[in-house]
């Protein structure tokens, strides 16, 4: 298939973050039809900004929107990575997220992350991360015991040797975020279908001419598909499959309890956060005995045995209240197992298809935190017809 020529344009990262709604709009005749696979926080953000430009968009989502990995998420808003120009992608996203906060009420907790290291090893590489964090604009402190109290006088650490305090970061309920963008996408004229499945993309020649979905056929120009693991599958229609790792994640949801911590709470060892109606979630590295029912899991997706998921979710939770002064009293709800779209170098694959240039590639994690910016940055790189060289590192045809 013909791949047409684009152009890459050079500080685009500013120009995408600034560019007026009329000037990215196509003409009063005839609006770019986009589809969108997936109605995760990703899909979701990347069919808000394409509704902005003026496109005519429709989102299909096979079961109901935020139902996957999305519903599963820790959903902590981070820069947290030792790659420079990842984090810088990812600074941006956090500062595109006050943005659509302000915007659209996402009711996101800016409080921050706090982590503390338990050895002289963490809090060596402690010590380092946060220099280097520091000088990069992601705002970085070695904090005190004394500071650590006032930041969140509930947290009981017992003995650690250092730790430190991400102000930048914030947390949400995912779910919540991710119909926030769809009801304002909605407003501004996008169609969300579900329950729909995308099971055949049609083409003319080698052009892009509609999907076949469980609901009836459509035309579009465009495709995107941000639909998570299911993503390889379709995008192999064209041309290409995106290489992941299969990733499995526990999570506990308690029930709701009293507000105990405004922040995000990490260490190696395990992470935790509280909502603002009270539920606390988090999780731990734990690894799986060899059991047939883990092995299942670590080989690929399927459920959890009801027992299996409350073993994990109270032990991870014991571990929880150890740590937090006043949790005694929080009921275990749930455990949740997701499966997170995991690139095979655990960097966004973000681009059009090597084969076949109308259909575009959106697959990352962290997909809450890069949320924001690439829903920014995909919709006015469809719709443009430009490339943004900041996303050049992240194309499909690096692997």
């Amino acid at each position: 298939m013909i791949i047409r020529r684009r152009t890459f344009l050079k500080g685009a990262g500013s120009l995408a973050a600034t560019v007026s709604v009329s000037s990215l709009a196509f003409g009063k005749e005839q609006k770019l039809s986009v589809g969108v696979v997936g109605g995760g926080i990703v899909g979701a953000s990347i069919a808000l900004h394409l509704a902005r430009t003026g496109a005519q968009v429709t989102l299909f989502e096979k079961s109901a929107p935020a139902s996957g990995a999305t519903s599963k998420s820790f959903a902590w808003i981070n820069a947290h990575t030792s790659d420079p120009h990842y984090r810088a992608l990812r600074l941006k996203s956090i500062a595109a997220y006050r943005q659509l906060d302000q915007q659209l009420q996402l009711d996101i907790t800016w409080g921050g992350a706090i982590h503390w290291a338990v050895n002289s090893a963490e809090a060596e590489r402690m010590k380092a991360t946060v220099a280097e964090f520091d000088q990069a604009g992601y705002a970085a402190r070695m904090i005190s015991r004394d500071e650590l109290a006032k930041l969140a006088p509930n947290l009981n650490l017992g003995s650690f040797d250092a730790a430190s305090f991400n102000a930048l970061d914030g947390h949400m309920d995912p779910v919540h975020t991710t119909r926030k963008l769809l009801d304002q996408a909605k407003h501004l004229g996008a169609d969300i279908v579900y329950p729909c499945e995308v099971t055949q993309l049609q083409f003319n020649g080698d052009r892009l001419s509609g999907v076949a979905t469980t609901a009836g056929t459509y035309s579009l120009d465009r495709l995107v598909i941000a639909g998570g693991v299911d993503t390889p599958k379709l995008a192999a229609q064209a041309g290409y499959t995106p290489p992941l790792i299969h990733a499995p994640g526990i999570l506990v949801h308690t029930k709701r309890t009293k507000p105990l911590l405004g922040r995000v709470a990490e260490t190696p060892h395990i992470y935790f956060k509280q909502h603002r109606d009270g539920r606390i979630l988090g999780t731990d590295g734990y690894y799986a005995p060899d059991i047939p029912a883990h092995q299942g899991i670590l080989q690929g997706p399927q459920e959890m045995a009801y027992e299996l998921r409350q073993m994990h979710g109270e032990r991870i939770l014991d571990k929880i209240k150890g740590k937090l002064h006043g949790a005694a009293d929080a009921a275990y709800d749930h455990l949740t197992i997701g499966y997170r779209p995991m690139p095979q170098d655990r960097l966004p694959i973000v681009g059009f298809s090597p084969g076949n240039s109308d259909v575009y590639i959106a697959v990352m994690h962290s997909g809450v935190t890069l949320a924001a910016i690439m829903g920014r940055y995909i919709s006015y790189e469809i719709t443009s017809n430009k490339l943004i060289d900041e996303l050049a590192p992240y194309r499909p045809g690096r692997f």
